[in-house]
């Protein structure tokens, strides 16, 4: 049997809470190990997401003027970039991704692959009458611990078992969405599971990012067009992770980076390119260049244009993880 994606990384989307990270969890896109964090959190147990909620703002944690609401530990002046998303070309999980703050000073981190490693399985994840395996899911995205399963689902067949089953209820119809109340594997917790005929979503913020994705909802991208920004620079577009700040357990902690990100044809590839976006006013340096190609063990190409550096190289130096 392959790896179970109940058998996640020891990793948080919170600046607050330690990680421990293996030499790939680095690269950070092996998003269906990752799965199994939604257990973490439950619709019982959390609040719904938000930053710090002041009266004239909104649910992601901005101030009325649209700069955020100086979480502790997070607060940014978003650089003003003249760019927007094209949402007719965009790939689809980014319609997914919103600015919301479950953590309060989290860097909305965010995982996405359409590869998975071989023999993957999602044993423990949902009940066998999902059929949820590798042959119905296509893609998988975490960002603050909410999911989305990406492929193609039997809602009725789903909602047939959950009348059979005692441990799951069906709460809801929510835009083609049937929402379930649902046990957190191996724990006393409950979680909401958004079950649609193409994506399946994990979290408590549910309708927020389906919400997002149909448009009506502002998108991480609408409220901070860097993101816009760092997925043009992609040259992949099958695994992708992006988030706030320095990337923790590498070799690269700069005050200076904004965000940063990186791509790669599969989690485990042996060549990826990183993205790091600098602080508006920041100039990269060859002190500051040097210090971001810490990230790979090889270096093949770095480029440099205004404030964004680009890196194409071999597998991340990382610090040691427990597991190593």
């Amino acid at each position: 049997m392959g790896p179970s994606v109940v058998d996640a990384y020891h990793m948080s989307n919170s600046s607050s809470t330690t990680r421990t990270i293996t030499r790939r969890g680095a690269i950070g896109t092996l998003a269906v190990g990752l799965a199994g964090l939604a257990g973490c959190m439950s619709s019982g147990d959390t609040d719904e997401p938000s930053g710090n909620g002041s009266d004239d703002g909104d649910s992601n944690g901005h101030d009325g003027n649209g700069e955020a609401n100086g979480e502790e530990g997070f607060e940014r002046e978003i650089p003003d970039r003249d760019i927007e998303a094209d949402w007719d070309e965009a790939a689809a999980f980014r319609t997914w991704l919103t600015d919301a703050d479950p953590f309060n000073g989290g860097n909305r981190r965010f995982d996405y692959t359409e590869a998975f490693p071989e023999g993957t399985d999602f044993e423990g994840i949902f009940p066998d009458y999902f059929e949820v395996s590798s042959e119905t899911v296509d893609a998988h995205l975490i960002q603050s611990l909410t999911q989305v399963f990406f492929g193609s689902f039997d809602q009725d067949a789903i909602l047939a078992g959950v009348e059979d089953d005692d441990e799951y209820e069906f709460v809801e119809e929510y835009e083609g969405f049937a929402v379930i109340d649902a046990p957190i594997p191996n724990t006393a917790g409950r979680r909401d599971i958004a079950v649609g005929e193409s994506a399946i979503v994990i979290g408590p913020d549910y309708e927020e990012r389906i919400d997002a994705h149909r448009g009506s909802h502002d998108r991480l991208e609408d409220i901070d067009q860097e993101f816009t920004h760092l997925f043009r620079q992609f040259p992949h577009r099958t695994t992708l992770t992006g988030e706030y700040n320095a990337p923790e357990g590498s070799d690269v902690s700069l005050d200076e980076i904004y965000i940063w990100g990186v791509s790669s044809e599969s989690p485990m590839a042996d060549t990826m390119t990183w993205v790091f976006i600098l602080e508006e006013g920041t100039e990269p340096t060859d002190e500051i260049v040097a210090e971001l190609e810490g990230i790979s063990d090889d270096v093949h190409d770095t480029e440099v244009e205004g404030r964004t550096v680009t890196i194409t190289g071999g597998a991340p130096n990382v610090s040691p993880g427990s597991d190593e």
